[in-house]
Parts: structure tokens; C-alpha cells; sequence
């Protein structure tokens, strides 16, 4: 491998033919096209990750390709701007693919309402007959003259709330907190699990909360915890309430090696700046 001559850039890009721009005009964020199969680049000498894949080597380079090839569908993430930039050769793209044969029937539901963040439900007519979903945690660049020879772009979903949806979820999955994943298994579903109990009981826990956030110690590997509960501008969430959950939950979360520290009932008037940037929603926290 050597380094490129002289300072080239790596999206340096051939200049575009009329009938090029006007084809790549057409595609958005959220079209779908055709006949996309799944490349990416191996390690010369370990065995892939990637099970389904076989190595292509091409110029001392190993690629790994999807064997045996699949035509697959593939949904477009790149911005309508970016994609008519003739300054810019590629498109980012996912997977597309019938989800209901690789996913639990338990799942589809929460892919349908949304609440499995990198499983987008597509909603155009075609994918009627299945589960279809785009996959956002697999992004896969393609030179634009794909989409050229593309053709006419297949919707994706079937009004435009579904195209502002995948904006969102887009913007989200790059926003997510990096929550480690023992605080998820042994701190943030218990808690939402005895949280549903407590409301199945008749008592909100998040009555006068504003926001419950964690702040583990270490980005991969925690060892302490710290539960924080702020309160709604005026109001007190229920200390006890909270230090009986808190109780409830650091047993566990101490055989698993984690320390759990709090509640720190506080409000966003009283927390240090630090301790609110280093700390997560545990709304979001299930999302990493």
C-alpha cells in the first residue's frame, strides 16, 4: 500500500454530464434502489467477521463479498443536497431487507411504532407484503453513477411523515449516548421494569421528574454508577420513592460489578454543568 501522489483528495470527483445531474436530481433521502449486494473491506489474513461473506481480493485489497450475491434493495441516507453535489462522487446507503423472517413476532410491533431505533419500517406500497425494514447500523458507500443507472427511485415510505421520521431517526442514531451495555442490562431495564410495577400499583415515580440520567465512570467498562433524578422547576420528586428503587436495584447491579451510587435528587438548576454533560437520559440510554 502506498500513499496517494501529491495532495489528492479522497472525494476528488470527474466532472458530471448534464444527463448525469438531471438523473441524480431525482433521488432524495429515503429512496430506495435496487440491486445494491453487501462489499466491504477484510483483514488480508484473519478469518471475517462477517459469516456470510467470501473474499474478492482486488488490487492486494481484500474485499469481502456477500456469498452467494444477493440483488438487494438498498434505501438512500445521504441528504438530497449532498447527492445533486457534483463535487462529491458518493452516496451513503443501507440495507434493505423482509425482516419478518429474521426478527422475533415479538419485535415487529415495537418496528412498526418506531421503537427499535436502527430498524426503519418502511411504509410504500410495495413492502406491503412483508416486514421490510432499512437497517441503519450498516452504511455502505456507492459511486453516484449507481443511482444514474438506477432508473426512476422506489419510494421508501408512503407519505412524507415517513421521510421525516427517517430524518429524525437519522439525526438520533448519531446522538445517541454511548451507554455501556452493563448499565443498560443491570441498571436501566430493571429500573423501567420496576418503574412499570410501581405505575401498575398506582404510583408514578416520574411524577415531578423532569429527567432521570446515569453516569457511569468509564464509557466501556464500568465499575461505579451514579443515578441522577432531576425535578420539574418547583418541584420535588419523591426522595424516598426513588431511594426504594435505587435499593431495589443495587444488589444486582453489585454482582455484575457495578457500583451503583444515589439518587441524587437534584434539578437542572443545582447539577454541575459536568455532571449533566457526562451523564445520559435513561430515556435514551436502551438506544446504544
Amino acid at each position: 500500500m502506498t500513499e496517494p501522489a501529491g495532495n489528492v483528495s479522497p472525494v476528488a470527483s470527474r466532472s458530471w454530464s448534464v444527463d448525469e445531474a438531471s438523473a441524480l436530481d431525482r433521488w432524495r433521502q429515503g429512496h430506495v434502489l435496487q440491486g445494491v449486494p453487501a462489499v466491504s473491506i477484510g483483514h488480508p489474513h484473519a478469518a471475517p467477521v462477517w459469516s456470510t461473506s467470501q473474499r474478492a481480493e482486488s488490487a492486494g485489497i481484500p474485499l469481502l463479498v456477500e456469498s452467494p450475491v444477493s440483488d438487494r434493495r438498498a434505501l438512500v441516507v445521504s441528504q438530497g443536497c449532498d447527492l445533486v453535489k457534483i463535487t462529491f462522487p458518493w452516496a451513503t446507503v443501507v440495507p434493505v431487507y423482509n425482516a419478518s423472517t429474521t426478527v422475533p413476532a415479538s419485535q415487529a410491533g415495537q418496528i412498526r411504532t418506531g421503537q427499535i431505533w436502527h430498524l426503519v419500517h418502511l411504509t410504500a406500497g410495495w413492502a406491503a407484503d412483508g416486514l421490510w425494514v432499512a437497517d441503519l447500523r450498516l452504511e455502505m458507500p456507492i459511486d453516484k453513477t449507481v443511482l444514474v443507472a438506477a432508473g426512476e427511485p422506489i419510494e421508501g415510505f408512503a407519505d412524507e411523515t415517513g421521510y421525516a421520521r427517517l430524518a429524525e431517526r437519522l439525526a438520533a442514531a448519531r446522538q445517541r449516548p454511548a451507554v455501556p451495555q452493563p448499565c443498560i442490562d443491570y441498571i436501566v431495564r430493571p429500573l423501567q421494569a420496576l418503574m412499570a410495577q410501581r405505575r401498575e400499583q398506582g404510583v408514578d415515580p416520574l411524577d415531578g421528574v423532569r429527567e432521570v440520567r446515569l453516569q457511569p465512570d468509564d464509557p466501556t467498562t464500568p465499575t461505579v454508577v451514579t443515578l441522577f433524578v432531576l425535578g420539574v422547576t418547583g418541584r420535588t420528586p419523591d426522595v424516598d420513592e426513588w431511594s426504594t428503587l435505587t435499593d431495589s436495584l443495587i444488589e444486582q447491579a453489585g454482582l455484575h460489578g457495578l457500583v451503583l451510587v444515589g439518587p441524587d435528587v437534584t434539578s437542572l438548576d443545582q447539577i454541575s454543568a459536568a455532571d449533566y454533560l457526562t451523564s445520559q437520559p435513561i430515556e435514551a440510554a436502551h438506544s446504544s
